[in-house]
């Protein structure tokens, strides 16, 4: 049976307000008294209760990540570097993973409240009013990443829209004159009521990246598609096509669609990606790509969150900078 405060005061002949005094180091204790209550703990192997002590300070030094899974390197590297920084800080993460569904999203939110964490950092596809006048009342402070969800919690991550506008100029600029769009399957998860803003954010710079440069109509298709995507390609025979992918596993995807199709990359058909995945390097032809320093990113999400616990006060957003990261496929 574990050692007690109480089996302390009774060997030492104290109370038990004494040897709480000693073991966590306040005043209004002798030196001597203090010294043989400590000594006696630890010929007991006495381990503080940590949820106990955790209550009495209004802290558990914990902090929540709720994030979609692991599988992709681009949310394991930043849970890793939030874990790294919030350890430097005194604090543990406590993680769940929702894998995209709103409603593991909500059961986690709410094992995390009970857990008392100090922080959370969410990725967030719930988009329910109630859940988020919720979250709005809760005493914890929340950041934001991958999707806003409103303008009550700090957004930490890049200008998606403006991003994929400068992607369609730069693709414009290689020479290519059509320009399709691969999206996730936004309109099946509109009609789920999934929060969307990301994948909305850089499918409307695309279609704005096209009009600014005076191109054609948009060509957006959802999901990986080979039929589509070869249709896509073949529309229009004698003008360069390009495909311009939400996310490096798309383009991954289209690449090997044209191996499989005998097209050549970037001769017959140019592809570009988001997120600078470190899979790229692998590929070959190397993927062109939208790319952003993503330890950065963690570093900014784990840090505003910190901030915000310290001082209770909202933190401003952080967007950071992206570039075109150089590959052989345009």
């Amino acid at each position: 049976m574990a050692v007690t405060i109480k089996d302390i005061a009774r060997i030492c002949g104290v109370s038990e307000g004494t040897v709480d005094r000693a073991i966590n180091d306040r005043s209004g204790i002798r030196k001597e008294t203090k010294d043989r209550i400590l000594k006696i703990a630890e010929e007991l192997n006495y381990k503080p209760n940590k949820v106990a002590q955790s209550l009495a300070m209004g802290s558990t030094k914990t902090i929540g990540i709720l994030c979609f899974d692991l599988e992709n390197h681009y949310f394991a590297s930043l849970v890793d570097t939030i874990e790294g920084i919030a350890k430097s800080e005194g604090y543990f993460i406590n993680l769940v993973l929702t894998h995209g569904d709103p409603v593991k999203e909500r059961e986690g939110m709410m094992y995390l409240e009970e857990r008392r964490v100090d922080g959370i950092i969410l990725f967030s596809v719930c988009k329910d009013a109630d859940y988020i006048a919720h979250l709005e009342k809760i005493s914890i402070p929340i950041v934001t990443i991958y999707n806003r969800i409103s303008d009550s919690f700090a957004f930490v991550g890049v200008d998606a829209k403006k991003a994929m506008c400068e992607a369609v100029k730069f693709i414009a600029c290689k020479g290519y004159e059509r320009i399709l769009f691969i999206n996730a399957k936004i309109s099946a998860k509109k009609a789920q009521g999934m929060n969307v803003y990301t994948l909305q954010e850089r499918q409307d710079g695309y279609v704005q990246g096209l009009r600014e440069m005076g191109l054609h109509e948009p060509f957006i298709l959802e999901g990986v598609n080979r039929k589509e995507i070869c249709h896509g390609i073949h529309a229009q025979e004698g003008r360069r096509t390009a495909v311009l992918c939400i996310s490096d596993m798309y383009a991954v995807a289209v690449l090997e669609i044209c191996k499989q199709e005998g097209l050549n990359v970037p001769q017959d058909v140019g592809i570009m990606g988001y997120d600078n995945m470190e899979m790229l390097q692998y590929i070959t032809p190397r993927i062109y790509s939208v790319g952003y320093d993503v330890h950065l990113l963690g570093h900014q999400l784990i840090t505003s969150l910190l901030e915000q616990m310290r001082s209770d006060q909202l933190q401003r957003d952080g967007i950071l900078d992206y570039r075109f990261m150089e590959g052989e496929s345009l």
